[in-house]
């Protein structure tokens, strides 16, 4: 003779998601609302390009070959010897700060902003925005 166990458990679990319906949603609705991003939030980098030296230190120490100087046809700064600014590749930066930790003149910073999406993984190789 064999007795079946009705799985009380498994019957009246499934319920208990009707109780999730009357709970306040932990997400916002973007782009109609957006969370206060922290003030030490590591964002998208800017640039001072107007106090940016081309010393090429930020693509020496970065440890993921993120970023690369690149040469600009004008003249932003009379003391940007060899004429390059950093571009960045967000597809390698791990947003580590080093970059910013060694730039001499303190050009380099990082911002607040932080969404991109983009169809083509080459839009993710952008100059920094120009912090001046």
């Amino acid at each position: 003779m064999t007795f079946t166990t009705i799985d009380v458990r498994g019957i009246v679990a499934p319920f208990a998601a009707i109780g999730k319906i009357f709970e306040h949603p932990r997400t916002v609705c973007y782009p109609a609302q957006t969370k206060t991003i922290a003030p030490d939030y590591r964002g998208f980098h800017t640039n001072d390009l107007s106090a940016c030296i081309g010393c090429a230190n930020c693509q020496d120490v970065c440890m993921n070959d993120a970023i690369d100087m690149i040469t600009i046809a004008e003249e932003r700064n009379a003391r940007n010897k060899s004429g390059c600014i950093p571009r960045i590749d967000y597809g390698r930066c791990c947003w580590c700060n080093l970059c910013v930790d060694v730039c001499p003149p303190d050009s380099l910073a990082l911002g607040q902003e932080c969404i991109h999406a983009a169809p083509q993984s080459d839009d993710f190789l952008f100059f920094p925005k120009d912090a001046s």
